[in-house]
């Protein structure tokens, strides 16, 4: 039996669908195209039993097709979760099949990049998601007062996502609109407390807060809040 995995991106969306491609492998051949844009990104970081990439072929004569996006309406809580409705499979410990190569050297340079010290204390910051489009409720919720350093997360030196894990394990707090970093951070053993904002009024958090296990602390918002704050999201 041969696959093909119709799902070029986004990131957090190729991360949550992993299992699919993995559980489907042990059946037979399975191909999945990524978009060169998130294969650059980290996605080539991935380790697979299964042909991910951007050379992958789309369409193979006699394969099986698997669609796993644009299933639903955006306004359908189920639109993640509707991808393992499509194998007929239980998406809950999707992120136990994320495996990765982490390069420590890579990580080390970005922390001194950063000029995060040992033992520094830290709150990382995330405000940016899609094509560089800012939250700025982000930064109301950082503690006023706060005594450490605030590390804002930007794209630094041809940095992956996967480059800071290390920066992330060792955050006191992260506050971050939600984005693909959440999916990673479900990936890594770390005692953080977590602030996520949505990036839609209504589905960001009935599409997404479910899927993870971390406590996430979802900030709520007024819909004129969110406008006057988010208004590309």
């Amino acid at each position: 039996m041969r696959y093909c995995i119709d799902q070029p991106g986004c990131f957090g969306d190729i991360l949550f669908s992993i299992k699919i491609a993995e559980v489907l492998s042990k059946k037979g051949q399975v191909d999945w195209f990524v978009n060169p844009s998130f294969w650059e990104s980290g996605i080539s970081r991935l380790k697979t039993s299964f042909n991910l990439s951007p050379n992958a072929p789309r369409h193979v004569e006699g394969a099986e097709k698997i669609t796993l996006c644009n299933l639903t309406d955006k306004s359908d809580p189920d639109l993640m979760v509707k991808k393992y409705h499509v194998v007929d499979m239980d998406w809950s410990d999707w992120s136990s099949y994320v495996k990765y190569d982490r390069d420590y050297d890579k990580e080390n340079a970005l922390r001194e990049f950063l000029g995060i010290q040992e033992g520094e204390k830290y709150i990382l910051l995330n405000d940016m998601f899609g094509m560089y489009n800012v939250h700025k409720g982000v930064k109301r919720s950082i503690p006023e007062g706060y005594d450490g350093k605030i590390v804002k997360m930007n794209i630094y030196n041809e940095a992956t996502i996967f480059d800071w894990c290390g920066i992330f394990e060792n955050a006191e707090e992260i506050h971050t609109v939600d984005t693909s970093i959440q999916y990673v951070i479900e990936t890594l053993d770390l005692d953080t407390k977590l602030v996520a904002h949505p990036r839609h009024y209504k589905n960001s958090v009935p599409h997404v807060a479910r899927l993870f296990k971390k406590p996430w602390n979802w900030v709520e918002y007024s819909e004129q809040e969110w406008k006057d704050l988010c208004p590309n999201g």
